[in-house]
């Protein structure tokens, strides 16, 4: 039996080892941290959880391609409640709630009634969505592997050609210029929390998601979805081995053959890669590797960085999804500045916080890793960070009053505390488009290196849970494909 390491135990590691020890393979996972999940995680602080990684997920509707891989790994099985939030995001403009639904009509029909002049900008954004949402992303096998059932990517209908023209249309157009052709103001401001220079097709096609009734959330959310695929992993007889920090991918004549961990050696004919890719190849090989590929990818990448918030509040907020509103005057942070907060709200699901607690999250998705790593060096991360609470704290009095003095916990993640706990480039955890961007993927295979594969949100942009776990069984699909073997 063939052995094969795989580095890394998030989304991509345990999409690939479950693949491949299906598949007839002997695997071992290793993981640097005391729990599988890299990147897919949530915490607890005094009692509250906060979800750090699933917002919505792509797939989780049974007839969308996506979701058999979910039902391949275990991350999600018929057991498994999935919340569908409704209306998916509100903001309050002057005492007025605009929302955004799931269906793209609803929405259409909510945004006629406090904006008539807008009736012909609304009808474009109908027409726009609808047509983006004719894509789901194909689940296909890659070129020359062996399989049971073949997935064959479906061929384009007569039908999905006029929606080529909108996509090429929203890539080449910022959010902000697709935005400002309302004349509502309201409406121009809902996703003004959203980088003016991203490209249109980033939220248009979230809103074709929305539309395909697709999009939910898990109950359990990512500990849970991790757990799943971990005891699917284990049921299959492989070796998950965490607090094992891979030191070197070793390489003998062009050739893998294992890995040196802090403990020892662990001998393999295969090795997949499922660490931050761009931070694997500075850490993991000596000499670099000559891949042009990935050279091209590190030149590429335009990452997502974030800043997490994490609030525990010792009253109950009334549940809103995603409720998002002006500030009086701007949080000042990080050299940046923020005029709007939004919280996802945690009302209602179980584990989330004590009996009559609330627990909020928020993402602040300026890039501020240099201003945070300059504030570590300086010696006042901590006080910057105080600095952020008290900021958010004050605000969060003044929108909801009754939280005044019960605010439990605010916990702040940086993009320091993301590269720390997950090794990722600059804490990234995405790739965005710009304004002109187009999709690319990268092999994840190595001409100069035989039985050396890589994985990830990285190989396959914007990346993402689905994107991250389908690199993952395109890799084991790899293996199987290098020593003849049928992928099951």
């Amino acid at each position: 039996m063939k052995k094969v390491v795989i580095i890394g135990a998030g989304i991509a590691g345990l999409s690939a080892a479950i693949y491949a020890q299906r598949s007839g393979f002997n695997v071992t996972i290793c993981e640097e941290q005391p729990v599988a999940g890299g990147m897919c995680t949530g915490w607890k602080r005094k009692g509250y959880f906060f979800e750090g990684a699933i917002h919505w997920l792509l797939g989780t509707n049974p007839k969308k391609p996506m979701h058999q891989m979910y039902k391949d790994t275990g991350a999600l099985n018929d057991s498994v409640k999935i919340i569908l939030r409704e209306p998916f995001m509100s903001a309050d403009w002057e005492g007025q709630t605009i929302s955004f639904y799931r269906d793209i009509e609803k929405t259409a029909e909510h945004f006629l009634s406090i904006s008539p002049e807008d009736k012909k900008r609304i009808a474009g954004l109908v027409k726009d969505v609808k047509k983006i949402a004719l894509f789901s992303k194909p689940l296909s096998d890659i070129k020359g592997v062996k399989t049971k059932n073949p997935k064959r990517p479906p061929l384009i209908s007569l039908a999905m050609i006029p929606a080529f023209f909108t996509v090429l249309k929203l890539y080449s157009m910022t959010i902000s210029k697709y935005w400002e052709q309302f004349k509502h103001p309201g409406i121009r401001w809902l996703f003004s929390t959203v980088s003016g220079n991203h490209s249109a097709i980033n939220k248009l096609y979230m809103l074709g998601v929305l539309d395909n009734k697709d999009g939910g959330y898990p109950e359990g959310g990512s500990p849970g979805m991790i757990k799943r695929m971990t005891d699917t992993f284990k049921s299959l007889g492989g070796e998950l081995l965490l607090k094992t920090k891979v030191k070197k991918v070793n390489i003998e004549n062009g050739t893998v053959t294992g890995v040196t961990h802090e403990r020892g050696i662990i001998e393999a004919d295969a090795v997949i890669v499922t660490q931050e890719t761009i931070a694997a190849m500075d850490k993991l090989f000596d000499p670099l590797l000559d891949e042009k590929w990935l050279f091209r990818l590190r030149s590429e990448i335009k990452s997502t960085v974030s800043t997490f918030i994490g609030i525990g509040i010792r009253a109950e907020i009334p549940q809103s999804p995603v409720p998002v509103w002006k500030l009086d005057e701007p949080i000042k942070y990080a050299g940046t500045s923020i005029t709007s907060l939004g919280f996802y709200n945690y009302a209602g699901y179980k584990g989330y916080a004590p009996q009559g607690c609330s627990t909020l999250t928020a993402l602040l998705m300026e890039d501020t890793y240099d201003f945070w790593k300059k504030a570590k060096e300086e010696g006042r991360y901590e006080d910057e960070k105080r600095s952020l609470a008290d900021q958010i704290s004050r605000e969060l009095c003044k929108k909801y009053p009754q939280v005044k003095g019960k605010i439990e916990v605010i916990d702040i993640a940086t993009p320091l505390t993301y590269e720390r706990y997950t090794g990722a480039y600059r804490g990234s955890w995405m790739t965005i488009l710009h304004k002109g961007d187009k999709f690319k993927s990268y092999p994840g295979s190595c001409k100069s290196v035989r039985g050396l594969y890589f994985a990830g949100h990285r190989i396959m942009p914007p990346g993402g849970t689905p994107m991250a776990m389908d690199t993952g069984r395109r890799a084991a699909q790899m293996v199987c494909r290098q020593f003849g073997v049928v992928f099951t």
